[in-house]
Formats: C-alpha cells, sequence, structure tokens
C-alpha cells in the first residue's frame, strides 16, 4: 500500500505546492497550535450534539454524504476559532498558487466539520472538481484542506487518497495497492487538490467518531459547495476581518486585469459596500 508524503510543521507553502503536484497530496504534521485546537473543538461541542446525521432531502446525497455522519457548516456563525483557520496565511498561499492559474480571486467552497459516527461506510472515490460537471480547465478549480481535530487513525474512518491520481485520465477507479488509508495525529492537516482521487473511510470501531475539519477554496468564478449567504447572512459577515468577508463571496469578482468581467454586483456595485459605515 502506497503513504501519501509528510512535511513537517515548520513546511513552506512552496513545499505543499511542490508536493501537491508531485502526488496530488501531501499530509503536514502539526499544522494547527494545540491551544486553537482546543478552543476550536470546545466551540463545536454544543452544535455537533443537536445534529444526528446527514438529512439533505435527497436518498442519493444521504448516502454520499454519509448516514452515520454528522456534518456542520457555517462556521464563522457558530465556531468564532474558524475564521482564524480559513485566513491562514500558508493556506491561502497554496491555495492562490493551485487556482491561480485560472481564477485571479478565490471564494471559500466550504468550512465544514466531518464527524463520522461508528459502522458508517466508506465513501466512493471522487474528485471534488466534478461537483461541477463541465470539460475541467487545465488547473484544478479547488483545493481542500482536512484538519484532524481528534487523533485520527484508517479504523475510524481516515481519509483515503490515491497519490499520482491527478495525472490519471477520467474514469479510471484505483486499486487497492494504490490506495494510502491517512493516520493523522490530531493537528496535522492533508493537503490536497480538486483533481485527486479520494474518499472518506469506513468507521469501522464501536465507539469512535472521526472529526475532522474541511476547508476548501475555489475559483472566484464558481458558485461553491456550501451557500455562505445562507450560512452566513451579512448581518454576521459585517462583524468579520474583510478578507473573511470577500472569501465568503461578498466581494465581487473582478477579472478585467486577465481579460475577463466582473460576477457577483449588488444593485450594479460592489457587495462590500454594504459593510461601510
Amino acid at each position: 500500500m502506497v503513504e501519501v508524503a509528510r512535511l513537517p510543521a515548520g513546511c513552506t507553502t512552496d513545499d505543499i505546492v511542490e508536493a501537491n503536484e508531485r502526488d496530488g497530496g501531501v499530509i503536514v504534521d502539526g499544522w494547527l497550535a494545540p491551544g486553537l485546537l482546543q478552543r476550536f473543538n470546545a466551540e463545536l461541542e454544543p452544535w455537533l450534539g443537536a445534529h444526528a446525521g446527514t438529512d439533505s432531502g435527497s436518498d442519493a446525497s444521504d448516502e454520499f454524504l454519509g448516514r452515520r455522519t454528522r456534518r456542520l457548516q457555517g462556521l464563522c456563525a457558530k465556531a468564532p476559532s474558524f475564521v482564524e483557520i480559513m485566513l491562514d496565511e500558508r493556506l491561502l498561499g497554496f491555495a492562490e498558487a493551485v487556482v491561480g492559474p485560472i481564477s485571479p480571486t478565490l471564494i471559500l467552497n466550504d468550512g465544514e466539520v466531518i464527524d463520522i459516527g461508528p459502522g458508517e461506510s466508506a465513501q466512493p472515490f471522487h474528485r471534488d472538481d466534478d461537483a461541477w460537471n463541465f470539460a475541467h480547465p487545465p488547473a484544478p478549480m479547488i483545493v481542500n484542506t482536512i484538519a484532524a481535530l481528534v487523533d485520527i487513525t484508517p479504523e475510524m474512518g481516515g481519509t483515503l487518497v490515491v497519490p499520482g491520481s491527478h495525472r490519471w485520465e477520467p474514469g479510471r477507479q484505483p486499486a487497492p495497492h494504490e490506495v494510502a488509508a491517512c493516520s493523522l495525529p490530531a493537528g496535522s492537516v492533508l493537503f490536497f487538490r480538486g483533481d485527486t482521487l479520494h474518499a472518506g473511510g469506513a468507521n469501522r470501531t464501536p465507539d469512535r467518531w472521526r472529526r475532522a475539519l474541511s476547508t476548501g477554496y475555489c475559483c472566484g468564478w464558481l458558485r461553491p459547495v456550501e451557500n455562505s449567504y445562507t450560512n452566513i447572512p451579512p448581518e454576521v459577515a459585517r462583524t468579520l476581518p474583510r478578507r473573511a468577508q470577500e472569501l465568503l463571496g461578498y466581494a465581487l469578482y473582478d477579472a478585467s486585469a486577465v481579460g475577463g468581467g466582473y460576477l457577483g454586483y449588488h444593485d450594479m456595485g460592489d457587495p462590500m459596500r454594504l459593510f461601510d459605515d
């Protein structure tokens, strides 16, 4: 069985980008500081306790997302420490380096806690880029990260990754020996491209939950997986740092410098004016 390469906590953005270009993904150990990790987990507790599992209204969606998996979005409004994670400079630098060739700006694709419960089955292998069903450009439209909020083992549902699959032809499925089952100590983060095959693993334990944070960024011209406008309404977004407001999609998309146009007008102006005092 193959393994995903690992980097130390002090690695640079360039190190992360290089490993992703080579393998499609990389694990950075000790990314989240212990204090931030503890604070974020404490903020999540009252919210996760209210969620029994996925209920999207679609059987196909619920099957994919996991019927024994608790998912939590709208984190900027529920767990203030998420803003600090979302604005991490190396994380954003990684996203800009990978997505930058096809988009001058980024927006948050999703900030989602994924708590895989005992008895949950494994997901099918998929690419996050395939959420958008059209011919894909030469660079990934999205990057994603999976941060371990507890110690995660393969038996708990550790993420399954197929190193090198970002160079495969569409339709190819991995053989068992091509799949890496990730072990992530709490605070470690898996960085991967939107064109890398991966899946949530099966939780084969009787009583342990695999709690992780998915933070992804996509091209500024895409509709994200998470609807941040309803999850983080203007009255909440107003209290956030300006960069966070931009990443939530409240800024006008401007591609004029690369021959494109503008997207996301509010009354034919920049939505950021909503936050002007």
